[in-house]
């Protein structure tokens, strides 16, 4: 339970709800805040908006699968668990309390308890209702709204928009977070990893513009310590499993075979012991990153920042900007005010999908300096380095290849093709382009190729 000066217990421990804390919820998605709103506004029950969460998180399953891995039965399954969603149920209620959009009541605290209030319904009040209906006739004031209202309730998500360069009082337009991803050779040794790792953050820092430093001291201190209590933790979660396990089989007999772990997957190997190392290194600069530039978040509070404001449009992440390894965090608006009044300027329309486009062929020619030279560049990649040369959101870039491939921006001195075929693996934090046929049918493209505007086969290219 988060940190409150209000607590409402029922009458055993089943029962319990916090709304006094200001650390950032953890709601995968914005959109369950819209969502369980009307379902509040309808007069449902807390078994029919955990239903209408499902169907939302469903819904934005199936718009964001580009693989064809969307499994409609599964969803079916977890929409007639009573059980499932229940903890993003409670979270967004109790997100809607925090803003005073429905009035407090208690909710489950487990997944196990949410049956004894299935039933319950909660009571909109004048401003819940007032924004409801902002949101569902002009979604776009609606979010404004809902940004206003996260930055008075989160501090955590104002000083997130400081950082990046999205406030008026912003220091810096980017927070910038040294990474090591197969540079050096430190083998397969925890410490000469960490070291290496060190020694690449304190020598970015030294060479400046990240928006945020801190001495070498502070940094080698700070990350050793996060990855030794996290190995620490670990090391323990293992040990207790392997009592349980020792009991399980005690009781039951022989114990079962697991299943056989890729290499890459099982922690025990050298490759997994190393992506394990590498996430934890990843943590500790996020939290010391923060942390030194004045805005302590944990690791998963940062991941659903990014998020959420990348989703209202008011900054933008990549891992795959030019440059050397990093995680680039960047504002993609002017952020002044907050609550009701907050004013948002964000950076998109036909003149920023022009400067995106105009921007492609000098990324076009950076990008081909360091890889294979193939005609073809995966779009993922050219969309990390266009929007972080141009401080723009994702949204903005693809809404301008779409229109340059289909031949509707002029005179930009190139063509622009684009491929369904695949280029290696994407990441996980990018994807690629989704255009719409006239029929409305999605059709996905992974990479693209530009050509002059006067030859339809000569790659463009600028010497």
């Amino acid at each position: 339970m988060e940190g409150s000066r209000h607590a409402y217990l029922g009458t055993g421990k089943s029962w319990i709800v916090s709304v006094g804390g200001s650390g950032i919820p953890r709601l995968q998605e914005l959109s369950y805040v819209e969502t369980a709103a009307q379902a509040v506004a309808e007069g449902k029950t807390f078994e029919q908006i955990r239903v209408a969460v499902v169907d939302r998180a469903a819904r934005h399953a199936w718009e964001t699968d580009t693989v064809g891995a969307f499994n409609a039965s599964k969803w079916e399954k977890k929409r007639a668990d009573g059980q499932e969603y229940v903890h993003s149920t409670a979270d967004v209620l109790k997100e809607l309390m925090r803003f005073r959009w429905i009035e407090r009541r208690v909710l489950p605290s487990t997944r196990i308890s949410a049956s004894e209030h299935a039933h319950a319904t909660f009571t909109m009040t004048a401003a819940g209702r007032e924004w409801t209906e902002l949101v569902a006739h002009r979604p776009a004031e609606g979010f404004n709204a809902l940004a206003g209202a996260l930055m008075e309730a989160h501090p955590q998500f104002e000083g997130y928009l400081r950082l990046v360069g999205a406030r008026p009082d912003s220091a810096a337009n980017h927070l910038t977070i040294p990474l090591m991803r197969g540079e050096g050779n430190p083998g397969h040794d925890d410490e000469a990893y960490l070291a290496a790792f060190t020694a690449n953050t304190v020598e970015a820092v030294r060479k400046g513009d990240l928006g945020w430093s801190a001495t070498p001291d502070v940094i080698g201190q700070t990350l050793r310590d996060y990855v030794s209590r996290a190995q620490r933790r670990t090391a323990e979660r293992a040990l207790l499993e392997e009592k349980r396990e020792e009991k399980r089989a005690a009781k039951y007999g022989a114990r079962k075979e697991k299943a056989a772990k890729t290499e890459a997957g099982n922690p025990a190997s050298p490759i997994g012991r190393r992506r394990q190392l590498a996430a934890l290194c990843e943590e500790a600069a996020v939290r010391l990153a923060f942390s030194a530039a004045g805005c302590s978040v944990d690791y998963i509070s940062h991941e659903l920042l990014r998020r959420w404001t990348r989703f209202l449009g008011l900054a933008n992440f990549s891992y795959y900007a030019p440059g050397p390894s990093a995680l680039r965090l960047w504002a993609t608006s002017t952020v002044t005010g907050t609550g009701t009044p907050a004013d948002f300027r964000r950076t998109v329309g036909p003149e920023a999908e022009r400067a995106a486009m105009q921007a492609v062929p000098r990324m076009w020619n950076a990008e081909r300096g360091s890889a294979a030279q193939e005609m073809y560049r995966p779009v993922w990649r050219i969309r990390a380095a266009v929007c972080w040369d141009r401080r723009i959101n994702d949204g903005v870039f693809d809404a301008a290849l779409t229109a340059a491939a289909r031949g509707e921006m002029c005179n930009i001195g190139f063509r622009v093709h684009l491929d369904e075929a695949s280029h290696g693996r994407i990441p996980s934090s990018t994807r690629p382009l989704v255009m719409l046929t006239p029929p409305g049918h999605p059709r996905i493209y992974h990479v693209m190729r530009i050509d002059r505007a006067d030859a339809r086969e000569e790659v463009l290219v600028h010497e």
